[in-house]
């Protein structure tokens, strides 16, 4: 594949550090923005973050309107109610602030402030992305969680109520102005969500680094963010005031998402599954299967040695076995699950979610072709 023609696209402008989201709001009050939409969800308004985010815009002289009806698994009308309450605020640009929901919520209320709906029109499986025109709104991205990378990414997923199936949006338009990388914005995120989302970031990496595809750039982001993951993940889990940590994680987010614009895999389409089917958190989802798909994937000689090299970088012996062993203690020691025997999936939704994922739009980057039968047998050695 290097004498194969490519292309690369890598990330916007990013503003890393304690106190980055502050001076981002004097940035844009320099740049003339007087009215903006805040996007975010019940949880971050909860934990007081809206409050901390409006108020370094205030003194800005920035005025903030809030939209934060967002679900953890975000659903269309999320986005239609969103681009309702930019206009009725008169909004110049948007902000998003939280976990990946909230900001890929964010980009697709930047779509619908200037496009007619509906989404079903923009899906990127239909090659929606040709009807998705630059005259958006600016977009700010804040993340109050180190999972999804959506940051730095140029997609939205959301849940589509005609299919009931997560939807990939995708413009090179949807890319954030400034992706603010703030790691006291992080600090009250409950150790368990702190785990799974870290988890999330991992895979991402993980999965990019393995894929089949020629792209040195996106294996060397992903290799080097999956030990700061490794070595950070279980320190923010432990200490959540640790800011070095935080922010490691955060980088390391940012990092995946730029990874996996080289692909992901099948752990990214049965984790979707179980979202759209049994609402379970993305990031906990990826961690219940990823050992399995793993072991699956691993039989692949590309992927044993991705693997083996992998595990001499985090500290084990050169071998892929040493690699699960390794992922396996380090799920564990994070307290995320390594199979789904807890989330009491029944066997007889196996179909369904095999259906599921072999359609989902991350199955073919897999480095393993999948066949039928093949998630089934993985999903009957999880539950």
């Amino acid at each position: 594949m290097p004498t194969k023609r490519h292309a690369y696209n890598f990330p916007t402008r990013i503003e890393y550090g304690p106190g980055a989201a502050r001076d981002v709001a004097k940035t844009l009050a320099q740049s003339g923005l007087k009215k903006g939409l805040l996007v975010s969800d019940k949880g971050v308004e909860q934990a007081g973050l809206g409050d901390t985010v409006r108020g370094y815009f205030k003194d800005a002289g920035i005025e903030l309107a809030t939209f934060s009806d967002v679900k953890p698994n975000p659903v269309d009308d999320n986005v239609y109610d969103g681009a309702k309450a930019f206009k009725a605020a008169g909004a110049e640009f948007v902000l998003g602030l939280g976990g990946g929901s909230a900001l890929d919520v964010a980009k697709a209320v930047k779509c619908m402030a200037t496009h007619d709906g509906p989404l079903e029109k923009y899906d990127d499986m239909k090659d929606g992305s040709q009807y998705i025109s630059n005259n958006m709104p600016p977009f700010y991205a804040i993340p109050t969680t180190a999972g999804t990378g959506s940051e730095v990414g140029r997609s939205s997923v959301i849940t589509l109520k005609s299919t009931n199936k997560k939807t990939i949006i995708f413009s090179p338009y949807f890319m954030p102005n400034i992706a603010v990388l703030d790691p006291e914005l992080t600090v009250t995120l409950p150790a368990k969500l702190t785990a799974a989302t870290g988890v999330d970031a991992f895979v991402h990496n993980l999965e990019a680094y393995v894929a089949d595809a020629y792209h040195p750039l996106a294996d060397g982001i992903a290799k080097e963010a999956m030990v700061r993951a490794y070595h950070n993940l279980p320190i923010a889990v432990q200490d959540g005031k640790n800011l070095a940590a935080r922010g490691e994680m955060l980088m390391a987010s940012a990092m995946g998402a730029t990874a996996f614009q080289k692909s992901l895999g099948i752990n990214h389409s049965i984790a979707h599954g179980l979202g759209v089917y049994f609402d379970l958190h993305h990031g906990l989802a990826n961690a219940a299967v990823l050992k399995e798909v793993m072991i699956y994937n691993m039989q692949e000689k590309g992927v044993a040695e991705k693997l083996a090299h992998l595990s001499m970088l985090l500290g084990g012996q050169r071998s892929a076995e040493a690699f699960i062993e390794l992922l396996s203690q380090w799920l564990t020691g994070v307290g995320m699950p390594t199979n789904l025997k807890s989330f009491d999936i029944p066997a007889s939704m196996i179909p369904k979610l095999e259906a599921y994922a072999l359609e989902d739009p991350c199955c073919s980057g897999n480095p393993r072709k999948v066949v039928p039968g093949d998630v089934a047998d993985i999903l009957k050695k999880l539950i």
